[in-house]
């Protein structure tokens, strides 16, 4: 009887050692060889930090590490896999891990080799700006409107998404969605200052606080259709997601409230 009821604490014993080095509200993910998998297979860029609970180096970098994983989330997961484990050990041999602890980014899941962290001191400035940098870049910048035309139609096979905004470089989150959706959409950026672009494809009206539009071509058609919902992370990726897998509605665009623009 007694066994029955340690069965259960005994199972999770693992995840809970590997996750005490990290603060309880940690964004940080603890992964086994089945979720390590999983990761690979999505085309997102991801940090996997290689760790045993008894290092001393591991414990020191554990709040740094988790202050950058809530930083950039949800724009680039952070894991952490407990490489004292029995189960995690031929996973950990795989990546090569000599020493603890081990990070590595990976800038396209499985697609594309990873690259150890080896930016020195181990802060969570420096593993922010190292994690952003290796996002690739799969943004078409459209420094010219008359670069808009010939852009649409090399690429209209598939549906095209321009981000109009204030600035002359695209922020972060785009290039993240930029990539998570490489060869699925076709992603451009134009910088529209005073909203010139967007005023002649027929979109004047701004929302309080919302400086930046996203702009949807259907694949084959050149007839601009204008986003509505949140620009935010987690309802662009549900919209982007939505025009893949063809359901989404373009007559009315995404159903998310106006969110705080992050644009």
């Amino acid at each position: 009887m007694m066994l029955h009821a340690l069965l259960p604490i005994l199972l999770v014993v693992p995840t809970l050692v590997s996750a005490a080095i990290f603060p309880p509200d940690t964004k940080v993910k603890i992964l086994d060889p089945k979720g390590f998998k999983r990761v690979m297979k999505n085309n997102r860029t991801s940090v996997v930090a290689f760790v045993a609970p008894w290092c001393g180096h591991c414990k020191q970098m554990a709040p740094e590490y988790s202050k950058a994983a809530g930083n950039l989330s949800p724009l680039i997961p952070f894991y952490a896999v407990d490489c004292d484990a029995e189960s995690n050990r031929q996973l950990c041999a795989s990546q090569e891990v000599q020493g603890f602890p081990t990070v590595k980014v990976f800038p396209r899941g499985g697609q594309l080799p990873p690259q150890k962290y080896e930016m020195g001191e181990r802060t969570s400035n420096n593993m922010i700006k190292w994690a952003s940098r290796s996002v690739p870049n799969k943004i078409k910048s459209l420094s010219d409107t008359h670069d808009v035309p010939g852009w649409l139609d090399k690429n209209a096979a598939m549906t095209r998404v321009i981000l109009l905004n204030r600035d002359k470089k695209f922020p972060l989150l785009w290039q993240v969605l930029g990539n998570n959706y490489h060869k699925k959409l076709a992603f451009g950026h134009h910088s529209d200052p005073e909203g010139t672009f967007a005023a002649s494809l027929g979109f004047t009206t701004r929302e309080e606080g919302k400086y930046s539009k996203v702009i949807v071509y259907p694949a084959g058609s050149n007839v601009p259709i204008l986003y509505e919902g949140g620009n935010k992370y987690e309802p662009l990726a549900k919209y982007f997601k939505s025009i893949v897998d063809g359901t989404a509605d373009f007559l009315t665009g995404s159903s998310e409230p106006p969110a705080r623009d992050e644009l």
